[in-house]
């Protein structure tokens, strides 16, 4: 500690006598405090809301889904057999966000020469609700999801040869799914 103590008064001592030395002491001491001063106020970063992978992930198991609960479907029909389905998306998840809106509209008129002048300012501003959480990022409100729109369904079964059993298949498959004839395709399953 002795040590210690005399090394602080020499290292005084030739500040007294260096205004350099003494310079060169005080910046380095300012930077090491900013440097501790930064390590302890941590300031969240802003970080997008939205993760691809995540989205993927979400779409295929929308897919995925679909195709199972249309497999359990198509197998029961009668002459339909051993079923395998697979669905084509058109689109992906769609999130709708909560914001807060401002809309303001501002009239005037003026008398001018040769009549009346109105003028309108109409304008309209959106914040989205961001959600805070104690992770590591922020999220936006999402108040809806909309599910992606089915862009077509192949379906290849045992009895995909006949004529009945395809008119069936359609049918369960265009009342399920809400979608056209044109974009089911039905073939037969090879041995």
């Amino acid at each position: 500690m002795k040590h210690i103590r005399e090394k602080g008064e020499k290292l005084v001592e030739a500040m007294k006598a260096d205004k350099k030395l003494t310079i060169i002491v005080f910046v380095g001491l300012a930077g090491i405090l900013l440097l501790l001063a930064s390590e302890l106020i941590h300031l969240p970063q802003k970080q997008e809301t939205q993760s691809p992978p995540e989205t993927t992930q979400t779409e295929y198991s929308y897919a995925e889904d679909i195709e199972k609960r249309l497999t359990d479907i198509v197998s029961s029909i009668s002459g339909a057999g051993k079923t395998k389905v697979m669905v084509t998306l058109e689109n992906g998840v769609e999130s709708v966000y909560a914001a807060d809106e401002k809309q303001s509209n501002e009239r005037s008129s003026e008398e001018k020469t040769g009549g009346m002048e109105v003028n309108e300012k109409n304008s309209r501003e959106s914040e989205y609700i961001i959600l805070q959480s104690n992770g590591s990022r922020d999220e936006g409100l999402v108040i809806k999801v909309i599910q992606p729109k089915i862009r077509g369904v192949a379906i290849v079964c045992e009895g995909g040869d006949s004529a009945y059993v395809q008119q069936r298949i359609t049918q369960a498959v265009t009342a399920v799914l809400d979608i056209g004839a044109s974009r089911i395709s039905i073939a037969r399953m090879a041995d």
